[in-house]
């Protein structure tokens, strides 16, 4: 197992920096996610831990070893492709022990090698196949499996399950993860899915224009996001702009006044926000309880009228449009069981003070 860090790494193309001045460190046996939208240099990011690309500036270590301008088959590095990358030519055994191969490992050594693998992905009975006679799933397993079969001290993952249809990654997904730590390997994984990145990474950092925005665990990114790209990005949010009005020092709340007259009630850490100061509150979907009958609104903090807009059943949750602030508003309930709601109602909507995310904005 390998600790991987990049401290300070910067690449262009052109003009154009794809990484710019990135520092981060990948624990040893960690299942790492650089996750972003297209264009946001995760890609860039994984290229240059593999050696493909140098770095204008800064430095890339494996277990404190400079890796800079050591070239990528002497890195040790195996790379799972979003194309699998398989030959057609060659079964399955002979995808698999091709690296072994061209790094001289005797033929019975291969033998036990590729079986032990095969094992591991759960493949032995297709050994002797073609790639056109497996799945996509399947195939994904064999492009594994030739990645691992050399140990390497670093497990590439470039967007491995975007060509699968939605059952097929939701099973990967689960394999790649019990492979992965089965075989306990430092394992980086770059992914625009944010369902993927949250179901199976150790830590997320959210990659944004070549910069990190944010590093830590899918339940930190999720519930404490750093900023309002973060927010956005990572799953379903509610923006509602509003002005401080008044900070309540001795509860750590702010009080906000939205720009059509409502106060939201936020929980916030730390002293870096002002009376006056213009800001953007996030809520998640399924924060908000969506309420029916009449209520105090002096007894519910964050107690908003509402009207459905729309309703939408999935069985297990149910997902709410209101129309309220001038703006649309979304909610979902997990238990709708007993839910009498329907599209026209009158309703109130209410969510805590601590599931407000407040963030400055210009």
């Amino acid at each position: 197992m390998v600790e991987v860090v990049l401290e300070d790494v910067t690449k262009s193309f052109a003009d154009v920096k794809a990484v710019d001045s990135i520092s981060l460190n990948v624990n040893e046996g960690e299942l790492f996610f650089l996750l972003g939208p297209s264009g946001c240099g995760k890609t860039t990011t994984l290229r240059l831990i593999a050696g493909f690309y140098k770095p204008e500036k800064g430095r890339i270590f494996f277990d404190g070893e400079l890796m800079n301008n050591v070239p990528p088959n002497k890195r040790n590095v195996g790379m799972v492709f979003q194309n699998y990358a398989l030959w057609p030519h060659m079964t399955v055994y002979d995808n698999i022990t091709y690296g072994l191969k061209v790094r001289g490992v005797p033929a019975s050594l291969r033998v036990k090698k590729a079986k032990e693998i095969l094992r591991i992905v759960k493949m032995e009975k297709y050994a002797a196949r073609y790639p056109n006679q497996l799945s996509g799933g399947q195939q994904q397993r064999i492009a594994l499996a030739r990645a691992l079969v050399i140990e390497p001290d670093v497990l590439l993952l470039d967007e491995p399950l975007s060509n699968l249809d939605a059952k097929l990654r939701l099973e990967t997904r689960e394999e790649i993860r019990r492979i992965q730590k089965e075989l306990g390997i430092t394992t980086i994984y770059v992914t625009h899915d944010q369902n993927e990145a949250l179901s199976m990474a150790d830590r997320i950092a959210v990659m944004n224009e070549g910069r990190i925005e944010q590093i830590g665990t899918p339940r930190d990114i999720y519930n404490d996001p750093a900023n309002r790209f973060v927010a956005g990005f990572i799953g379903e949010t509610n923006f509602i702009d509003g002005r401080i009005e008044k900070i309540i020092k001795e509860k750590g709340l702010a009080v906000i006044k939205t720009v059509t007259g409502e106060e939201i009630y936020a929980k916030i850490t730390g002293g870096g926000f002002s009376r006056g100061e213009k800001v953007s509150c996030s809520v998640r979907p399924e924060r908000i309880r969506v309420l029916a009958g009449k209520i105090r609104e002096d007894e519910v903090m964050n107690l908003f009228p509402a009207k459905i807009q729309r309703l939408t059943y999935y069985g297990f949750a149910e997902h709410y449009i209101l129309e309220a602030m001038g703006k649309e508003i979304k909610a979902t309930n997990f238990s709708p069981r007993a839910s009498k709601h329907r599209e026209g109602d009158e309703v109130y909507f209410t969510f805590d003070p601590n599931d407000v995310n407040v963030f400055q904005i210009d």
